[in-house]
């Protein structure tokens, strides 16, 4: 007898032969043995997870048939591969013969495999004999790819969701074959091979057939890995050990030693997204790790590693897998992967040279402050120089030279008037004074500007009110514009930044507003509370001629929100909504279009002879709404 192969052999005859599918089992069964079932179902799920083989077990079921008959073909059970019978003609002959009695059994049963093959007319044919088919007829629809099939032929359907096999289940099911074919093997080599099968019991065991091809004597654990094309844990963890230094010609070296033996470069980046995984779960999820073998080392990568430098590794290697699917030269993107994941976490420490003029700089929010005028000039400090966040690792800055930088450096403001205030400043300090409070004569209070950071962030709207406010006055040429080059734009930006940021897409845009949506509610929220990436992303969007005037929405909120605007506008229940009448959203620490600054008073008495006063002339300069005076923790506007 010529050789089968072993998923072909061990083809379940039974719904009881059947692994991980326990549910739809269970219902099938219990819906013959009732003589209830239905006229049409459809099995949807990914390949390899028992679809066809549960439509012919239950198909059999029904019509009485023995499951020792299994392999034999029967008149009354009709299987048609919709890949290569796809069109209206094949469709009208089903419909026309379904009108005939079944010739042996109670029922006649049509089995269409690969459903969504069916072209758009066969569907419709087929349409009204699925609705109300005959008596005696029954329908089996099989497809891997339920998105593709219409929504009419869905509602008319019985729908199983088949679900991916889980490794153990797919090891247990392997030990039971090999015990049965007398088969010597190692049990780590079948936990290579279930991950590589990807939840899929026939990818399996036609994987496990080749690995006894390869070494008939025993399965092993090197014979798996050179069959897969898996990459062994040691040599990933070398891969990432001398990613996290930093070295990155040696991560290179090690990942030509791993494509030269053979690996393939889509294996490779599943194999290091699992060690990563495993990586992140651990500690707070040992139970879940799949390479259990290596459980101490993964506890020193995950005392490396942090949480976001390891979600950003994650992102950046989804990232190259999907640009690997569109490309052949797979040996070049993991060699872009390889130094994009050395540079993780790097910028972020140590940035230098040119990179740390493109990295943003931390907002550093310094509150205008007004001390208890009960404080005796005796009680204040003066010897001791005052640090703020942007000046922390600076002791002698000079205080006149800052505040002319920092005010010149300020955006939206005329430079006659900065000039202005920065002269007039100077003509109230001494020419050698440090940063420090000031103590002066009771008649004459000295406001003194401390080191500025201005950073100018983007005008950021969340909710439903500020969606429809831009579509209200949305271009399809601004969304053109923004659509063009937001790819380019992200590549502005930092390794980390970029990951966030392709994450994100430009939906409408006006004039005035720009509507981003994310794929992931985490990162949007991550990115809200971001002042460092909104900062240097203002800037982008300002050098880009695209608005300054964000509205950041997860894509999933962004289609409701423009299903319910066309709603209203077709119902002519729209609202005349405009973003200046709407609540920007306030961060943490925001400074937008502010110059903030530090003023010390020694007592509370009248302005001195020179009439200069800071906090007056910059209310006159950017207006009362962009000055915040704080006083003993008290802010008003």
């Amino acid at each position: 007898m010529a050789y089968q192969a072993l998923y072909r052999v061990y083809r379940p005859k039974t719904f009881q032969d059947m692994v991980g599918q326990d549910v739809i089992t269970k219902t099938l069964e219990n819906a013959i043995e009732q003589k209830q079932t239905g006229h049409a179902y459809l099995f949807s799920g990914p390949r390899g997870t028992g679809k066809t083989s549960a439509a012919k077990i239950f198909a059999r079921a029904v019509n009485g048939i023995s499951p020792d008959q299994a392999g034999a073909s029967h008149p009354d059970i009709i299987e048609i591969d919709a890949a290569s019978n796809n069109g209206v003609d094949e469709i009208r002959s089903i419909r026309d013969s379904a009108n005939y009695a079944p010739i042996e059994a109670p029922f006649k049963i049509y089995i269409i495999d690969e459903a969504h093959m069916l072209s758009t007319g066969a569907f419709n044919a087929l349409l009204k004999t699925l609705e109300e088919p005959p008596a005696q007829v029954k329908f089996i629809l099989a497809t891997t790819e339920i998105q593709k099939m219409p929504a009419t032929i869905l509602s008319r359907t019985q729908r199983f969701e088949f679900k991916r096999l889980a490794n153990q289940t797919i090891k247990d099911q392997m030990v039971k074959i090999l015990q049965i074919e007398n088969q010597a093997f190692d049990e780590p080599a079948l936990d290579v091979i279930a991950s590589a099968a990807e939840g899929g019991m026939r990818d399996a065991l036609s994987i496990l057939d080749q690995v006894i091809a390869f070494g008939p004597e025993k399965i092993t654990v090197d014979n798996a890995l050179t069959v897969t094309g898996s990459v062994q844990i040691d040599q990933l963890l070398a891969y990432l050990d001398k990613v996290l230094i930093h070295e990155t010609a040696q991560a290179l070296e090690v990942l030509s030693t791993i494509l030269l033996a053979g690996k393939d470069a889509n294996r490779f980046l599943a194999d290091l997204m699992s060690a990563l995984r495993d990586i992140m779960l651990v500690e707070i999820a040992p139970d879940l790790v799949k390479s259990t073998n290596q459980l101490a080392e993964l506890k020193v990568f995950n005392q490396r590693l942090n949480q976001t430098d390891l979600q950003t590794m994650l992102v950046t290697i989804d990232d190259i897998k999907t640009q690997l699917a569109q490309s052949l030269q797979s040996d070049i993107y993991l060699e872009i992967l390889t130094v994009k994941l050395s540079r993780v976490g790097q910028e972020s420490v140590s940035p230098v040279g040119k990179e740390a003029e493109d990295s943003p700089a931390k907002p550093a929010v310094k509150e205008i402050t007004q001390p208890q005028v009960s404080q005796a000039p005796s009680q204040m400090k003066t010897d001791q120089p005052v640090e703020t966040p942007a000046t922390e690792s600076v002791h002698a800055l000079d205080k006149k030279e800052t505040a002319k930088s920092d005010l010149a450096d300020s955006e939206n403001q005329s430079d006659e008037g900065l000039q202005n205030l920065v002269n007039q400043a100077d003509q109230s300090e001494s020419p050698d004074q440090d940063i420090r409070p000031v103590k002066q004569s009771p008649q004459e209070p000295v406001a003194t500007p401390a080191p500025v950071e201005s950073v100018a962030l983007p005008t950021i709207f969340t909710g439903q009110e500020p969606v429809q406010a831009v579509l209200s006055q949305a271009k399809r040429e601004s969304l053109t514009h923004a659509q063009t080059i937001w790819s380019e734009l992200v590549q502005g930006f930092a390794v980390k930044d970029q990951a966030v940021l392709q994450t994100a897409e430009p939906m409408a845009a006006s004039q005035d507003a720009l509507i981003l949506a994310f794929d992931f509610p985490a990162i949007l929220a991550a990115t809200i509370e971001n002042p460092t990436l909104l900062a240097k992303l203002g800037q982008e969007l300002a050098k880009n001629n695209l608005p300054e005037v964000l509205v950041l929405r997860t894509k999933d909120e962004w289609f409701n929100d423009r299903a319910a605007y066309v709603q209203a506008l077709k119902s002519g229940q729209a609202s005349a909504i405009k973003l200046s009448d709407l609540e920007p959203h306030m961060i943490a620490g925001q400074v937008v279009n502010k110059v903030e600054t530090e003023e010390v008073v020694a007592e509370e008495t009248q302005p001195a002879e020179t009439g200069f006063d800071l906090v007056a002339e910059a209310k006159n300069l950017f207006g009362d709404d962009l000055v915040v005076v704080t006083d003993s923790g008290d802010e008003e506007k």
